[in-house]
């Protein structure tokens, strides 16, 4: 897999995170007792914004490309799960 093939998939992911994050936001403004909701939106709008925030630092070269692509998409796995969970329950 080529290196902007690799950007690409973050942006894409953290673009979905972003998305999902703003929909939960709004479910949790309408709907009684959702504070789950606030706490995942809020988790999923941060993330994305950190994934990108890494996915650009390894582009820049400031970072390391191994670690910093497994810290972004560490950023995308874990808020998932995290938000997933929280929005199932």
């Amino acid at each position: 897999m080529s290196a902007g093939q690799t950007y690409r998939i973050i942006v894409i992911c953290a673009g979905l995170m972003g998305a999902a994050g703003v929909t939960l936001a709004a479910s949790a403004a309408h709907m009684p007792d959702a504070a789950r909701m606030a706490s995942a939106s809020s988790m999923l709008l941060f993330h994305a914004c950190a994934a990108i925030g890494a996915a650009l630092l390894v582009e820049r070269g400031m970072v390391r490309a191994g670690p910093g692509l497994v810290a972004a998409f560490s950023f995308i796995l874990g808020t998932a799960l995290f938000a997933g969970e929280l929005s199932l329950r």
